[in-house]
């Protein structure tokens, strides 16, 4: 990239600080992650408490966002992402990332962290931060001239904090909230607090989380609306996002954004874990030429175990299904043989001349007597046995009945009350 090309460039940043990127008069960036399109990934960079509010799993993400493609050398972004529900009122994340934008280059890491309180089953107060800390600076080896030139060897690299704390209230269907941007901006290199920062500002949301009924393939389908105000030092931004998923696995969403353009989206569970999704952007107005811009995520889900409130659990099903179904294990029956040490060969039968005594006739019916008391008491104890084995498999039924109707009891109450909060919101939304 020769001299007349940097001068073109800067001048290009310079027009579009609020679109691109940043920067203040001394070579120092703000911190500016272009990711405002996906509601499912990368969501505690929108607002710190997304880490937690309606979110039930554990995610690795890897991005990539080009921007403005018309134009040479366009801005790129790489981001790194590990983030989830960690506990019941526990949400956190880490990510990494690179802005290369021409010559001038940002790396760093954000931490993200976010609390919970329940007041009540849809009553949810919930305080997150972003703690960012990155580096940025021209890279010398993307600068190519015939001569050395002396105004850049004047610009400094320097490295950053900034913070972005974040408060959400949610309800039943409802969250809004509050973020401070950049609220502190801290330089290590000057070791002053950065008082002129472009991206300072607080932003304010709401955002609607709501199912469909109905039957087939839209059935207990998730719409998600996001509203976003962001007051900046010299311009106000307005967006919105709305995300249909539709529990086979796929979703898609559309929004708008007044300085940014139109966008929509596109992203698909490849199987129960990993995804893929796509977001194309589309600028209007006086930045039309300079080209869309395009971002696509990979996504590896971690499989949960536990079901956590302030989100339900929805069916995660993926296009593949890798997983084998387990076989049915068929037992069969062994026959055995009792065997003895000594084979005892058969007794040949003796007659025996018949002699009948009085004494003998006697004894032998008083023992007949034993035996058939015997034998009818062997068949009155295996009757009584049987009575009672009846007896208890009949009061298992009886109770397994109960708790199933008792069940069905509390879900068809559950579907009501979901049925009436929702007409609720819906009479409450078309009376605003």
């Amino acid at each position: 990239m020769n001299f007349k090309k940097i001068l073109t460039y800067l001048s290009v940043i310079s027009c579009t600080v609020h679109t691109t990127y940043s920067q203040t008069e001394n070579g120092v960036a703000a911190l500016d992650i272009p990711v405002r399109n996906s509601l499912t990934f990368n969501r505690f960079l929108i607002q710190p408490t997304f880490s937690f509010v309606r979110e039930q799993n554990k995610y690795i993400t890897g991005t990539n966002k080009r921007e403005l493609l018309d134009i040479e050398d366009a801005p790129q972004t790489y981001i790194l992402n590990f983030s989830g529900r960690f506990k019941e009122n526990i949400g956190a994340g880490i990510a990494l990332f690179q802005q290369n934008n021409g010559i001038l280059t940002t790396f760093g890491g954000v931490v993200n962290v976010a609390y919970n309180v329940q007041f009540e089953q849809e009553s949810n107060l919930t305080f997150g931060m972003n703690v960012g800390v990155y580096q940025s600076g021209i890279n010398a080896d993307l600068v190519v001239d015939n001569f050395n030139d002396p105004v850049l060897n004047t610009i400094p690299s320097n490295l950053l904090l900034t913070i972005n704390p974040g408060i959400n209230y949610g309800t039943g269907f409802l969250d809004f909230g509050l973020s401070l941007n950049n609220s502190v901006s801290y330089n290590f290199n000057s070791s002053e607090m950065i008082s002129e920062n472009p991206k300072q500002g607080v932003q304010g949301h709401l955002m609607y989380t709501g199912y469909t009924g109905g039957f087939g393939f839209f059935r207990e389908s998730r719409l998600t609306a996001l509203g976003r105000a962001e007051i900046l030092q010299d311009n106000t931004i307005f967006s919105g996002v709305a995300m249909l998923t539709v529990p086979k696995g796929i979703w898609t969403q559309i929004g708008y954004n007044t300085l940014y353009g139109a966008s929509g989206g596109l992203g698909i569970n490849i199987t129960s874990q990993i995804a893929i999704e796509y977001n194309y952007e589309k600028p209007f107005g006086g930045f039309s030429d300079l080209g869309a811009s395009h971002e696509i995520t990979l996504a590896y889900r971690f499989k949960n175990d536990n079901y956590y409130d302030y989100s339900r659990d929805d069916e995660v099903a993926g296009i593949v299904n890798f997983e084998a179904k387990p076989k049915r294990k068929i037992k069969k029956k062994k026959t055995t043989i009792a065997k003895t040490d000594k084979v005892v060969p058969p007794t040949p039968e003796i007659k025996r001349p018949v002699v009948i005594k009085e004494d003998t006739k006697i004894a032998s019916e008083e023992k007949n007597t034993q035996e058939d008391d015997k034998e009818q008491a062997r068949i009155d104890a295996e009757e009584q046995t049987r009575i009672a084995a009846e007896t208890q498999s009949r009061l298992e039924a009886e109770e397994r009945s109960r708790i199933a109707d008792q069940e069905n009891a509390r879900l068809a109450a559950e579907e009501q009350t979901r049925i009436a909060a929702e007409t609720q919101s819906r009479l409450e939304a078309e009376e605003r």
